[in-house]
């Protein structure tokens, strides 16, 4: 197996606790059906389990701090939820790009507005993904639609339901970001 199929592997591994699972049971099959070695199944496995449960549960850990800090709003709005909500995207998507972090709190934002959550949280991280992404990409324009009024909700914690665009427009080097 190539270096980089068998670090995709890994990630999987240390990432999927379903594909986890299965591995552990039965080390053989599912690296066979991955196209491993005997001798690359027997290294992989020879790792104890606990040891791959604890690298996973800490990557998972360092994954949700990152993202949380890309989106104190969403966070917010998730409250107790944002952390569980998160581990089950994560369970289902690994960052490719070198901006990782980004990635993964970009992707999250989409996950969102996909799941049952309420309707604040949602137009949190639509905000957020929005912001992240007129300045990650430099993008001239960006227009995020909301229902509530997100300039509020940043400065009393409430939800108040407004219908408001949030534009970020770029002139050269500079730019303003309002609301209409």
């Amino acid at each position: 197996m190539s270096l980089e199929n068998r670090q995709n592997l890994l990630a999987k591994l240390y990432t999927d606790a379903e594909f986890r699972r299965a591995f552990l049971s039965e080390p053989l099959r599912i690296g066979a059906e991955n196209d491993l070695s005997r001798a690359e199944i027997e290294e992989i496995a020879a790792v104890m389990p606990e040891e791959l449960e604890f690298f996973a549960e800490s990557l998972f850990w360092k994954r949700l701090r990152e993202v949380e800090k890309f989106l104190p709003l969403t966070r917010r709005a998730l409250g107790d939820d944002f952390t569980g909500v998160f581990r089950e995207f994560s369970q289902n998507f690994n960052p490719q790009t070198v901006k990782k972090h980004l990635e993964d709190a970009l992707e999250f934002c989409r996950f969102l507005q996909t799941q049952n959550i309420s309707e604040p949280a949602k137009n949190a991280a639509k905000y957020e993904r929005a912001k992240h992404e007129f300045f990650a990409f430099e993008k001239r324009l960006v227009v995020c639609r909301l229902d509530f009024d997100i300039v509020k909700y940043q400065q009393t914690g409430v939800f108040e339901a407004r219908k408001k665009k949030a534009v970020w427009i770029r002139f050269g080097k500079r730019f303003r970001h309002f609301f209409i």
